[in-house]
């Protein structure tokens, strides 16, 4: 019985680094200054599809969750429209699907070149009229890293290396460059980073020390989380949602937590949470293999619709939102847990939930469906340009300032 047992601990133990190893064996005797665009890229395509899918999913969450705490932010999303029970499940998905595009395409590849584009156009009404400002741009490019370092860090079987921070680092920079996010806030701007480690642990850095400033209590930040999380689960019952609530309030650091009104989850569930968080670590350090290529978690689908020739995503919602209606998606176990908790099935309420798919060039807000598309071409041809480069910090390239 006891060799049995072992044998699986000991093949976990003996593959369940392998893919970390190979990723740093590339910079044994190289600087982090030299990785590539390319490299990085390779690097965090591993970690969000094979080694940590769950944390990087969970990430962009959290980091969208804490737009919300930052007061100009919050009343913007109120002011706009798009916060509220109507628009924003549609808000949120469309967000997501921005984000999972750029994180998962190359720099220089159509898909992330058009994602960017659009978001650059979606924001670049608010940001001339200065209702967008630059620094909360920055904060929200650096909350999406920084999540990233925290719940690897918090909730992995392993802390990332620095090797694979430095590509994080490098993706942050790009983004933002290509954003157009000035980095003037960052210490290091005018002499430049290092390396992408150098970069990302500022910007973490950086990030931290602007929730201390700004993020406060207000009445829109109570309103953005009651839209998103509240009325997201509306149909559980009250215990449950309270218990939701807490839940997402043990992720956040005081500051936020308190920014969003968020409840603090108490000693009893913060302890039910640290066993579950340290029992699901251990199951994955000694007892799980390595995650296979074939079962890789692919963040948007590769090939459009062939009859719609867009592009379908799978449900993250209650929202059927670009949800292709099948068989499956309608009566499979995770879509009838989700018509139980209330939500609805693909293709209902005949094309409201746009079965059809998603278009890079006209995703958003319905107002602005159609708009700013030449302004979107010719940002895209620059973006695509910018992703010829090589080493982003082998020349001293300090970004936009």
């Amino acid at each position: 019985m006891s060799v049995s047992i072992s044998i699986p601990v000991v093949l976990s133990i003996l593959l369940r680094y392998h893919r970390k190893e190979s990723i740093e064996a590339s910079f044994s005797i190289r600087s982090l200054s030299s990785m590539t665009t390319k490299e990085a890229h390779e690097i965090i395509t591993q970690l969000q599809e094979l080694e940590f899918p769950y944390a990087f999913a969970k990430a962009r969450k959290m980091a969208l969750l804490k737009a919300g705490g930052i007061p100009t932010m919050s009343k913007l999303f109120a002011v706009t429209g798009q916060n509220n029970r109507r628009n924003a499940g549609k808000r949120s998905v469309d967000t997501e699907i921005l984000l999972r595009e750029s994180q998962s395409k190359s720099r220089d590849s159509e898909r992330y070149a058009t994602a960017v584009a659009r978001m650059n156009y979606l924001h670049s009404r608010y940001r001339r009229a200065n209702k967008i400002i630059d620094t909360d741009l920055l904060h929200t490019l650096g909350d999406g890293l920084a999540e990233i370092l925290n719940v690897v860090g918090r909730e992995e079987w392993r802390q990332l290396t620095d090797v694979e921070k430095c590509a994080l680092g490098i993706f942050h920079k790009n983004l933002g460059e290509d954003m157009k996010i000035p980095f003037s806030p960052l210490p290091s701007s005018r002499e430049g980073w290092q390396d992408g480690l150098h970069f990302a642990i500022e910007l973490r850095d950086w990030t931290v020390r602007y929730e201390e400033e700004v993020a406060r209590p207000t009445a829109t930040n109570d309103q953005y989380v009651r839209v998103y999380v509240d009325s997201a689960v509306s149909a559980l019952p009250d215990v449950l949602r309270r218990t939701l609530r807490k839940t997402l309030g043990a992720d956040l650091d005081d500051i936020m937590r308190t920014s969003l009104n968020l409840e603090s989850p108490g000693l009893l569930l913060s302890a039910f949470l640290t066993l579950i968080r340290n029992i699901r670590i251990l199951l994955l350090r000694y007892l799980a293999l390595p995650r296979p290529s074939f079962l890789a978690v692919e963040l948007v689908d590769e090939a459009p619709n062939p009859e719609t020739r867009m592009y379908n995503f799978e449900r993250k919602s209650l929202q059927p939102w670009y949800v292709k209606p099948t068989f499956w998606s309608k009566w499979g176990p995770s879509a009838l847990l989700v018509r139980a908790l209330g939500g609805k099935a693909p293709g209902s309420h005949k094309d409201r939930y746009q079965p059809e798919g998603y278009d890079l060039m006209t995703i958003g807000p319905e107002p602005q469906r159609g708009k700013g598309l030449e302004d979107m071409v010719i940002d895209a041809d620059i973006i695509k340009a910018r992703g010829v480069a090589t080493c982003p910090f082998s020349q001293g390239k300090f970004g936009i300032n």
